[in-house]
């Protein structure tokens, strides 16, 4: 293990750290949300403390950007509901750098070319290469586009999701063999299926060795989004927080001067390969929103 844990307490560099950050990209389920609500601890209890911290962070100045694997409509609306300053969706591929009734915001597509004066998406692009279809040829019922909360995946704009049970490098050998350059992205396990299913031998209220993949372009991932998004506002690095809870959101720690894991994400079996990368991770003592709202608490005592 080649990372520390989140003390309750923090002293030291760590603390010194904390008090230099006035930015927080943070991934929304799993780490600042349990069951994408934003008023219930980790355990589903009731409770109003992560709308508190936010309420706290706002008034010390500390902005905080929910990064997500999430589309456009839904992370507008988490943002404008909890009042956050702007948003970074799609595994950051659309960036909002001012969230308000006309948000300013912008594609990133990493290494994948695009035109912005174009009448299709990125999205478009990589579904009429064709891909996407021999994928779900290739694996019939172990694999789907995935709808995010009943929205439909043909409403994604950069990204593919879908979610399934196939090796990421058999994937990857798929879209290798098509001429954009694509990779696939775990953003983790999914905990329950929402809407209906074309997989098998799934029990939808506990799925077993699902996971959420995201087709992107290369290039493309949370870290280089953040990276993107911090420089066309130009923020520092070591005023930077990132927080996740999967492997592929390890990435944000490369933006970031200091990267929180949730220890719910332990879990997954190549978390400890992602965070061994990194020699600025932290993880929480407490899994997603409790470890979330204890992590941010002890930011705010560092700054008095």
């Amino acid at each position: 293990m080649s990372w520390q844990t989140f003390p309750e307490r923090p002293t030291g560099e760590l603390a010194e750290r904390l008090r230099n950050i006035k930015y927080v990209f943070s991934d929304a389920d799993g780490t600042m949300l349990t069951g994408a609500k934003a008023t219930v601890r980790s355990d589903g209890t009731p409770s109003a403390e992560l709308v508190q911290v936010l309420v706290e962070l706002q008034q010390a100045g500390v902005q905080v950007v929910p990064t997500s694997g999430r589309n456009r409509s839904m992370l507008f609306e988490d943002a404008r509901i909890l009042g956050l300053p702007g948003w970074i969706a799609e595994m950051g591929g659309l960036l909002c750098t001012r969230q308000s009734s006309q948000p300013e915001w912008c594609y990133f597509t990493g290494e994948m070319e695009y035109d912005p004066a174009s009448v299709r998406t990125p999205h478009d692009w990589i579904c009429e290469t064709g891909v996407i279809d021999e994928i779900l040829e290739h694996w019939p019922g172990d694999i789907e586009t995935y709808h995010d909360n009943y929205v439909g995946f043909e409403y994604r704009e950069v990204t593919v999701a879908m979610r399934g049970r196939v090796p990421d490098d058999e994937i990857q050998q798929v879209l290798d063999s098509f001429p954009l350059p694509l990779y696939v992205a775990d953003n983790g396990y999914v905990s329950k299926m929402n809407g209906s299913t074309t997989m098998v031998d799934v029990d939808m209220d506990h799925p077993q060795g699902v996971h959420t993949y995201h087709i992107m372009p290369r290039g493309l991932t949370k870290g280089t989004g953040i990276a993107e998004y911090m420089r066309l506002k130009g923020w520092n690095r070591d005023e930077v927080l990132g927080a996740g809870d999967s492997p592929a959101d390890c990435e944000i720690a490369e933006a970031c001067g200091l990267f929180l894991f949730m220890s719910n994400g332990l879990s997954h079996p190549m978390a400890e390969v992602e965070l061994a990368r990194y020699d600025n991770a932290v993880v929480s003592r407490l899994p997603s929103t409790d470890g979330w709202v204890e992590a941010m608490r002890a930011l705010l005592t560092c700054k008095e």
